[in-house]
Formats: structure tokens, C-alpha cells, sequence
């Protein structure tokens, strides 16, 4: 049941209970899908959005300055990070990153399919390709090389999973493996291209740098720039899997500081998830609803994550500054503790690894270290040493014992208890 109401800045809250709940999920749906169709990312979930347009539109524009636009066939959430980062991408239905070719191919297919009407084959979009292509080597196209002729085909299957392109005859992948008569014919769905590709030219006059898409003009008054902190901090909480204070900049340092309960209630009001402070850093808990995987999760590697940090943990002493007001976040670990840490849990649970590790534990382990990687819970420096997030103390089995941060109501450490 949708409700009526203006675009009243504060929608949200005149909801009951059960439409509360149903709207988070819509907006949680967006967030992890920022487009959405009648099939992506599954059946009803176009429905559900349409049902709280309204109310989500005014939230994420007040919580997290985005701009919601929904269509005639789609849903399209135009988001604006607030930091580069590397855990996020477009991925295939397998989970294959599409990486720079993959990419690169995605923008290209769909400038091409702009003006090929409303059904088009893959070798049509392919030629359309290579004509916007010619003659410009700042971004060269050769579809004869198997790894761009793979790039183009993610690039097309990227946009059959997502509804842009129904694939009416054929099948792609014999026109990739070069087969005589190998084509795929398909309709396109010019409502989602048009909310797919949005930049004009214009826009890329000022880009020398991937940050410089970062790059939002602030304005002049005091509201302006507050509005401007208060969304890049929702931002970063939303998308980044760890939020450490250390790596604010003064200005929003302050500012969570100082409307930190306000940015916490808003945060969880729109997208019903927990938002976890602690002395080094905030923590948006979901179940991987916003990031489509959550941890820690199921299976081998994840196990062996939990066992290896527990070790790491106890190997090293906290940071020397966990009481100042801004504790460092990262416990350094050297590179004999972390492979003794290593062989510990190898020694112990060797017989329970999943069959294709039992006889290669380094490749286990270097898929740990991806894992945590991914969630931004290690690093590894250039000398081998480990950096451990303090927020993988929220995971240890035990609950260790520490004075919060001298600082009035302030958050205990991770380091001091499992939340």
C-alpha cells in the first residue's frame, strides 16, 4: 500500500511500522541495484520501488544527495560516490569482474545501441561499435582479438541479465567463437539505455583522473557545504564495508562528531540496517542486501578467515594510540607472525578445507586474503606486513576487556567486545 504526500523532506517517518519496512527494502534494492527493470534483480522489485517513488526519491536526496528517476520499463538511481575504491565494479552472472576491457566495452555498446531502434543483432551493434571507434586511437577497438571480442560479449550478457537487451533468436556466444552463421538477434529497451547513459561530452572536459568524477561543485552558503558533508559521510557509510575515522578529512571528522546522531538515525531509517560506531570507525551492518555479499558468510574461505584473524589478533598488541580521541584503526602484524598464524590454523583444520585446498593451503590463503581485502579488513604492505582492521575484533570468539576512548559518551573500542 503506497501513501500520498508531497515532496516533504521528511516522508519517511509518517510511515507505519509495515510500509517502513517495505520501503527500506526498496531502497535497499536500489542502493545494491542502482538499475532497476521488470526482470533485474528480480521479479517485483520494479513494483515495490514504483510503490514508494515518491517517499524515496525525497530520502535519498536528503540522506545521501542521490537522484532517483523512474521510467516508463525502469528505475534508475543516479549515485555519486564519495571515494574511489576498489571493491566495487560491474560484474558477469558468474561473478567476473569486467575490468578495463569490460568496461570500456559496456560504454561503447551502449552509444551504439542509442540509435539502432528497437531490435538489433550483435553483430549490427558490433559494426556500430567499430564505426564510433574509427579513427580514434585513444581507445582502440580490434574485435578480431579474442579478449576484446570476450569483453564485448560480457558487455552484451551484462545487459540481457539486466533486461536492456531480451535476447529473441540465436546465442552470443557462437558469435564469439567466430562460427559462420553465429549471431543473436534482440529487442531493446530504449527506456533503460536512455537512464543508462547519461554523460555528454561535456561532462568529461575537466576529467584527467578517475577521482575527478568525484568532483562535486560545493555551494557558497554554510547550509550548502553542510548538506555537502552530511552526504559525502552518508556515502562512504553506505558503500565502503568499513568507515575509518582516520581516513576523514578534518571537516567531516567534525561534522560526524557533531550531528552523529542525527547521520546514524537517518541512515538507519532509510535503509533498516544497523549502523555500528565505534572509536575507530562506523560499520552499516546488512546482510550483503547492499553489497550483494556480506561477512562473514559460508564456506571454506570465509571459516578460515575468521580462524586466521583471531590468530592475527592475538599476535599483535593494539595500536600504541587506541585511547587517543581518534585511535588508528590498523594492527600491524609482521610477516613471520602472519605465516605463524597461518600454519596454526593449517595444522589444526587442515581435514576440513574444502577438497581443492587440502593440498595447496597457500592458495587458500591467498583467497583469504582477497576476501578480507575485498571488505577492506586487511592490507598488506610492500615489506609483507599485515595491517588487521580493529573491526575484525568484532569477530573474535572471545571478548576482550578495554577502557572506551576518554571522551564523553563516546563508543568503546572494537577492540573491547564483540558487537
Amino acid at each position: 500500500m503506497s501513501i500520498s504526500t508531497t515532496s516533504t523532506a521528511r516522508a519517511a517517518v509518517q510511515l507505519e511500522p509495515a510500509q517502513l519496512e517495505d520501503m527500506q527494502h526498496a531502497a535497499r534494492l536500489l542502493l545494491a541495484h542502482p538499475i532497476i527493470t521488470a526482470q533485474w534483480p528480480k521479479s517485483g522489485a520494479l513494483v515495490r520501488v514504483r510503490r514508494w517513488e515518491t517517499v524515496l526519491r525525497a530520502e535519498f536526496d536528503r540522506v545521501l544527495g542521490y537522484r532517483l528517476d523512474v521510467g516508463r520499463t525502469c528505475a534508475r538511481l543516479y549515485r555519486r560516490p564519495a571515494a574511489v575504491a576498489s571493491n566495487r565494479g560491474a560484474f558477469t552472472g558468474t561473478g567476473r569482474a569486467l575490468g578495463r576491457l569490460g568496461c570500456s566495452s559496456l560504454c561503447l555498446v551502449l552509444a551504439a545501441v542509442e540509435g539502432l531502434g528497437e531490435q538489433t543483432t550483435a553483430s549490427q551493434i558490433a559494426e556500430e561499435v567499430l564505426r564510433l571507434r574509427a579513427g580514434d586511437d585513444a581507445l582502440p577497438v580490434d574485435l578480431t582479438r579474442y579478449d576484446q571480442r570476450r569483453a564485448f560479449v560480457d558487455a552484451l550478457k551484462w545487459l540481457e541479465d539486466r533486461g536492456v537487451l531480451v535476447l529473441r533468436d540465436g546465442e552470443v556466444d557462437r558469435w564469439l567463437a567466430g562460427e559462420r552463421d553465429g549471431d543473436a538477434l534482440y529487442d531493446l529497451d530504449q527506456d533503460v539505455v536512455s537512464r543508462l547513459l547519461v554523460a555528454s561530452p561535456s561532462v568529461l572536459r575537466d576529467v584527467d583522473d578517475v577521482e575527478d568524477f568525484l568532483v562535486e561543485p560545493l555551494g557558497a552558503s554554510d547550509d550548502a557545504r553542510t548538506r555537502a558533508l552530511r552526504h559525502r559521510i552518508g556515502r562512504r557509510i553506505v558503500t565502503d564495508p568499513v568507515v575509518s575515522f582516520a581516513d576523514l578529512d578534518p571537516a567531516e571528522l567534525a561534522h560526524f562528531r557533531h550531528r552523529r546522531t542525527r547521520i546514524v538515525r537517518d541512515l538507519e531509517q532509510l535503509t533498516g540496517s544497523l549502523v555500528e560506531v565505534r572509536a575507530e570507525g562506523v560499520v552499516l551492518v546488512d546482510d550483503g542486501d547492499l553489497s550483494g555479499e556480506s561477512f562473514p558468510g559460508s564456506g571454506t574461505e570465509t571459516q578460515a578467515a575468521l580462524l586466521w584473524s583471531a590468530a592475527l589478533l592475538a599476535a599483535a598488541p593494539p595500536p600504541a594510540d587506541e585511547f587517543e580521541m581518534t585511535p588508528s584503526p590498523w594492527w600491524v602484524v609482521d610477516s613471520d607472525a602472519a605465516d605463524s598464524a597461518w600454519d596454526g590454523v593449517v595444522e589444526a583444520y587442515q581435514s576440513r578445507f574444502r577438497a581443492e585446498y587440502r593440498d595447496e593451503p597457500d592458495r587458500l590463503r591467498a583467497a583469504v586474503e582477497e576476501l578480507l581485502g575485498r571488505f577492506e579488513l586487511l592490507r598488506l604492505a610492500d615489506d609483507g606486513t599485515l595491517l588487521c582492521h580493529a573491526a575484525l575484533a568484532r569477530y573474535r570468539p572471545e571478548t576482550v576487556a578495554t577502557n572506551a576512548v576518554a571522551e564523553p559518551e563516546a563508543p568503546t573500542l572494537w577492540s573491547g567486545g564483540v558487537a
